[in-house]
């Protein structure tokens, strides 16, 4: 008698339901997997069917583009955008002089080449850093002119997308130095650094930031002294460094939360001081903390430049004209923070608890 193996016994492999698979599967297991459901995606598909296609022919295709006067536009019957082609100008560039439009043009594409070169990570380290300093000494050269024979523009002319850009990023990067203090701060068992930097970072996060803005650009006027002035630009630009430093701040904290405490506790056994545990957790630990902290802080961090920027439209009622196109804006950071946000995604930290969370 021959011995019967496992495998004699095994039984063939079958494919799984055809109505299992591919888009089919997809669709029963989580458009059509029960009646409320059903009911809701026919739903859904009819208001689709019945409001979409008149919109696209409003939006599009019964549009006008060009028009002799804006009755003509109005009668066409579709979305009237010949005012693009009349104030395309006036809406990217605003009041600033029209002979120089040339340099916030410039400045435009600084930004994209900085966006650029930020999603190299071959230039990630000094070279990027003297390019983001070279770029932003050129913005300001460019924007504000007065040398190499420029005309000089006050910030009283700075309008539209180059502010918006300058304000937005220029706010984020120069929060960054602010919101690792608090954080470190937080994060300190000295009780007067913790509730310092814990009623800033409440107070501020408890505040709308048009309040911030309107106290910046109207309330703070009235405190300083006859003939005394600080520029409106100024004031709005440190009011969002300010208000950005504290959400930033909550962010890098997270992010030192997820760092194994055996990297502190070695620090420590060491008989290393604070600022040199944290150089030499910086120096030669770089690729563990990035791994541990960017998991941790780079998509709230993200988000947070995206927040910023949606933020800017408030500066309107600060007196100051930026540009609306916030989907533009919005692609030229998205453009900066992708592929960063895909270069370091490496196997994250485990989970913080709520406890360890709140401390």
């Amino acid at each position: 008698m021959s011995d019967v193996t496992r495998s004699d016994l095994a039984l063939p492999a079958e494919k799984p339901p055809a109505a299992t698979l591919g888009a089919i599967g997809w669709l029963r297991a989580n458009l059509f997997n029960s009646i409320p459901n059903t009911i809701l995606t026919l739903f859904a598909a009819f208001v689709i069917v019945k409001l979409v296609p008149p919109f696209i022919a409003w939006l599009v295709i019964d549009s006008s583009w060009t028009a002799p006067n804006a009755k003509a536009c109005r009668d066409a019957g579709g979305a009237c955008w010949a005012f693009i082609g009349e104030w395309y100008r006036f809406i990217l560039f605003g009041r600033f002089p029209y002979a120089e439009q040339w340099r916030p043009l410039l400045v435009i594409v600084i930004f994209i080449a900085m966006f650029l070169a930020s999603c190299d990570r071959r230039l990630w380290g000094r070279p990027l850093i003297v390019a983001w300093l070279a770029g932003g000494v050129l913005v300001l050269l460019l924007m504000f002119g007065g040398v190499f024979g420029m005309t000089y523009v006050e910030t009283a002319l700075w309008n539209g997308l180059p502010l918006t850009l300058i304000l937005a990023v220029f706010g984020v990067l120069l929060a960054f130095p602010l919101a690792i203090v608090l954080a470190l701060g937080r994060r300190s068992q000295m009780p007067v650094v913790h509730s310092l930097s814990v009623a800033y970072i409440e107070l501020i996060r408890g505040v709308p930031l048009i309040t911030i803005l309107f106290m910046a650009s109207v309330m703070l006027p009235l405190f300083l002294p006859t003939g005394t002035t600080i520029d409106k630009l100024l004031r709005a630009q440190i009011a969002v460094i300010l208000f950005a430093a504290a959400y930033l701040a909550e962010i890098i904290r997270g992010g030192l939360q997820a760092i194994p405490k055996g990297q502190y506790e070695a620090a420590d056994a060491l008989g290393l001081s604070y600022p040199a545990a944290r150089q030499h957790l910086h120096r030669h630990l770089q690729g563990h903390l990035a791994r541990h902290h960017h998991r941790a802080d780079g998509p709230p961090g993200h988000g947070e430049q995206l927040a910023q920027r949606r933020q800017m439209a408030r500066l309107l009622l600060g007196g100051l004209y930026l540009h609306r196109g916030d989907l533009l804006v919005l692609l030229l950071l998205h453009v900066e923070i992708q592929p960063i946000s895909r270069a370091r995604s490496q196997p994250g930290a485990p989970a913080l608890t709520f406890k360890e969370y709140r401390r």
